[in-house]
């Protein structure tokens, strides 16, 4: 399960520019049968360093308007930043700083104590270190830690990410199915592990949701790039509440089997986890095709089942005797329920992004 901070607010500051652009009016002409060419500005060409043979990259954004960018080299867009111990004295907060710190981005981040790192620090340093993926400590004094990502964003796109999360939350599933059905407990002790994984690719998504704002590998940085963004926020986020919710499906299914239960609430629980599962594939499916059309379903069922197995829970839980029982099987149709409520939530993702995905379904135009 993520580290979930008592009080951490993440701000992202977007410094506002005045820009004064030059313009220049340029003749069209007309190269072959079809073709029309504009030349560059000398001035522009020569600051930009360019040469016959280099590429630009010419983008049109959604009002019409095309612009011209030179084929940027990689740049190091490194950072660090520095925590003193005197100032955080708190395991759980400096934990919590560590790691806003990696989600934010910086490639380094450098733990100094003027008396010294006390022991217990940097045990929980160690803890946070084993869930941030491609993050190791490179230096350790006695009055000094550095860590260091190792990440290439390059590498890790965020829908990759997702898909692979995606595939971990079946199995989840299936494994959380088939220890109801067939009765073997021993894959409920599998989901924790997975669940782990989750987390670890979950603090790697929202990393690379930052760092691709920084880098603009989503695009021109106009407000488009920043809704893309919004949008995988919101997904990853709700993957990894769904991956939470099986994981305490799980938890309690575990502690349930010292006790008998009867068939008819097995048989009940396995239908809403079968309808769950319909549900979470669906919902993917929907948002890797934007299918509106499928979306749209996975919302409509989710209403529909929240109402009748709000009721279920209930009923269920007013025919048992014993009272530890009936809760264990509340919380797991509580966190069955949770899923569809987030299966929802990505629908409502993939919806928005269709309506902004120009097609010949959708239409974009400036008014």
């Amino acid at each position: 399960m993520a580290v979930k901070p008592l009080v951490v607010i993440l701000r992202i500051y977007i410094g506002i520019y005045v820009v004064y652009t030059v313009q220049y009016i340029r003749r069209l002409q007309k190269v072959g049968t079809n073709t029309l060419t504009v030349s560059l500005p000398h001035e522009w060409v020569k600051k930009m360093k360019l040469k016959p043979g280099d590429n630009v990259t010419v983008a049109e954004s959604p009002d019409g308007t095309l612009r011209i960018t030179v084929e940027n080299k990689p740049v190091s867009l490194s950072l660090a930043c520095s925590f003193d111990v005197e100032n955080f004295q708190d395991p759980d907060l400096l934990s919590r700083l560590v790691i806003a710190a990696y989600l934010q981005g910086f490639e380094g981040i450098k733990i100094v104590g003027g008396d010294g790192v006390p022991e217990n620090l940097q045990e929980r340093l160690s803890d946070v270190i084993d869930i941030l993926p491609g993050v190791e400590i490179v230096e350790q004094t006695y009055r000094r830690i550095l860590m260091q990502s190792f990440i290439d964003p390059h590498k890790f796109p965020i829908e990759t990410l997702i898909k692979r999360i995606q595939i971990m939350i079946t199995t989840m599933l299936n494994n959380l199915g088939e220890a109801f059905s067939s009765g073997k407990h021993e894959l409920l002790d599998e989901i924790g592990g997975f669940e782990e994984k989750i987390d670890e690719l979950y603090f790697l998504c929202i990393r690379q949701i930052f760092v691709r704002i920084k880098m603009g590998i989503l695009g021109e940085l106009h407000p488009n790039s920043y809704v893309q963004a919004v949008g995988d926020r919101l997904i990853v986020l709700a993957l990894e509440e769904i991956s939470d919710s099986i994981q305490m499906a799980a938890l309690e299914a575990k502690f349930l089997t010292r006790y008998k239960i009867s068939e008819n609430v097995v048989n009940e629980i396995l239908k809403l986890h079968e309808v769950v599962q319909v549900l979470f594939g669906k919902t993917m499916k929907a948002l890797f095709s934007l299918d509106v059309w499928l979306a749209n379903e996975v919302i409509e069922q989710t209403r529909k089942y929240f109402e009748e197995h709000f009721k279920l829970r209930e009923e269920i839980i007013e025919n048992m005797d014993n009272l530890r029982v009936a809760v264990g099987v509340r919380s797991i149709i509580w966190n069955l329920i949770n899923i569809a409520r987030n299966c929802k939530i990505i629908s409502e993702v993939t919806i928005n992004r269709f309506v902004r995905t120009p097609s010949r379904l959708v239409s974009v135009e400036s008014i």
